[in-house]
C-alpha cells in the first residue's frame, strides 16, 4: 500500500549511489530534461485524448478507459463535467505543464489549504498509462509534501481539506466534502531514471487522490510554522516556490542563483533555524510576552485590533522592536508595535531586538 514510500527511498538511494560512485564508474547517461519533457507531455497529451473517465459522483473513484474505434465517449480533454485544467511549474530548468482535474476543491468554508511544506492525510492510487496500477492507498494515508515526488507538491495546494465525523461502529470516522481530483505528471515531475517497484524509467504517471485532513508543520519547532517562515514575493506565482526555501533552496528563474529564506545569512532557511536572526536570542523565546504574571505567546499573524486602546494578547502577531509597556494599563509606548502591519520587521528577524523588550 506504501509503495509511495519505498520507491522514494529507492530514489533517494540510487541518488546516494550516484553521488558516491567513483569517475571511471560505468554510469548510465540521464536524459535531457528538456528532450524528456517533450517526449512525456506527447504521451500524456495523447492519452488524454484518446481515453475517456468514469467518476462515481459520491466519493469520486475515478476509471481511465480507452476509447474504442468508433467509440462516442467524450475524451478526458473534452469532457465539460469535470474540466480539464493545467498549470506551468518551474523545476531543473524546465517548464512543465501538468495538467489536473478537479472533481471537488474541498470545504469552501471550513476547509484547510496545505502548503508545500505540510503533512496531508489522503487516499489515491497511482497508475501508469498503460493503465497499469502500481500503488493504491485505500486507507488514507499521512505524508509530509517534501518527503514524495514534487508533483505531489505542485499540485495539493490546487486543494483543500473537507471535514469529518466520528461516530461508534465498524467505520467510526465519516469524511465530508473533502477535496478530490487527478494529476497527470511527467517523468521530471516524478520518478524521472528511477525504475522502482512496476514503474519503468522515465514513466508518465497519473495518480487520483482525495485529500481529507492536513497538519500545518513546524519544521524547527520554534512555534511559527514553517507556511510562515517561507519567503513569500507575490511576484512569483505560488506554485514554482514550493523549493524556495525548504532546505537547499531553489532555483525558480533559472538563473542559477539559488534563493532561500534566510534572515541572518547563516546557510540555514528560517523554517529551520531556531535563531532566525542570529542574536543568541531563541526565536521561542521572542514570541513571549508577559502580563503580569501571566506568559503568552505572539502568532506569526495578528488580528486587526487597535494596539494602543485593546490590551495586548496572544491574538496579536509578533511586534516590531517596541521602546517600552505601561503594565497599568498593558498598553504599547514608545515606537508603535503595529502587530497588523504585513511589512513590519517581525522582533525575531531583528538582531538589535534583545529582551527585556522594554528596552532598546
Amino acid at each position: 500500500m506504501n509503495n509511495i514510500f519505498k520507491i522514494l527511498s529507492a530514489v533517494v538511494f540510487c541518488g546516494l549511489l550516484a553521488s558516491c560512485s567513483k569517475s571511471d564508474d560505468p554510469v548510465t547517461p540521464l536524459r535531457d530534461y528538456a528532450e524528456q519533457y517533450a517526449a512525456d507531455i506527447d504521451s500524456i497529451d495523447d492519452y488524454i485524448d484518446t481515453h475517456y473517465m468514469t467518476v462515481d459522483p459520491t466519493n469520486f473513484d475515478v476509471t481511465f478507459t480507452e476509447i474504442p474505434t468508433g467509440g462516442t465517449q467524450q475524451s478526458i480533454r473534452t469532457q465539460t463535467l469535470y474540466p480539464l485544467k493545467d498549470t506551468l511549474v518551474k523545476e531543473d530548468g524546465i517548464e512543465y505543464k501538468i495538467y489536473f482535474i478537479k472533481f471537488r476543491e474541498g470545504d469552501a468554508v471550513n476547509g484547510k489549504r496545505p502548503t508545500q511544506v505540510d503533512s496531508v492525510h489522503v487516499s489515491y492510487r497511482g497508475t501508469r498509462l498503460t493503465d497499469d496500477q502500481f500503488d493504491d492507498a485505500t486507507n488514507p494515508v499521512w505524508f509530509g509534501l517534501q518527503d514524495v515526488i514534487s508533483g505531489w507538491t505542485h499540485i495539493m495546494p490546487n486543494f483543500k481539506t473537507g471535514t469529518y465525523t466520528t461516530a461508534p461502529g465498524p467505520n467510526p470516522i465519516t469524511f465530508n466534502d473533502f477535496g478530490a481530483g487527478v494529476m497527470f505528471l511527467p517523468s521530471g515531475l516524478a520518478y524521472f531514471n528511477n525504475a522502482a517497484g512496476s514503474i519503468p524509467s522515465y514513466s508518465p504517471i497519473i495518480f487520483s487522490f482525495k485529500l481529507y485532513e492536513l497538519r500545518y508543520r513546524d519544521h524547527d519547532r520554534d512555534g511559527i510554522l514553517s507556511k510562515d517562515e517561507r519567503k513569500l514575493d507575490p511576484a512569483i506565482p505560488a506554485l514554482i516556490r514550493w523549493r524556495e526555501n525548504p532546505f537547499l533552496g531553489y532555483d525558480y528563474d533559472g538563473d542559477g542563483d539559488v534563493e532561500i529564506y534566510d534572515t541572518d545569512g547563516d546557510g540555514t532557511p528560517n523554517m529551520l533555524d531556531i535563531d532566525d536572526d542570529a542574536d543568541g536570542i531563541p526565536t521561542k523565546l521572542e514570541r513571549k510576552y508577559l502580563v503580569g504574571t501571566n506568559t503568552y505567546y505572539y502568532p506569526f499573524n495578528g488580528a486587526a485590533v487597535d494596539n494602543t486602546a485593546t490590551p495586548i494578547d496572544e491574538r496579536r502577531g509578533i511586534p516590531r522592536k517596541f521602546t517600552g509597556f505601561n503594565t497599568s494599563t498593558n498598553t504599547i509606548q514608545g515606537v508603535q508595535a503595529d502587530f497588523t502591519d504585513p511589512e513590519r520587521l517581525r522582533r525575531h528577524l531583528d538582531p538589535t531586538c534583545k529582551p527585556p523588550y522594554g528596552e532598546d
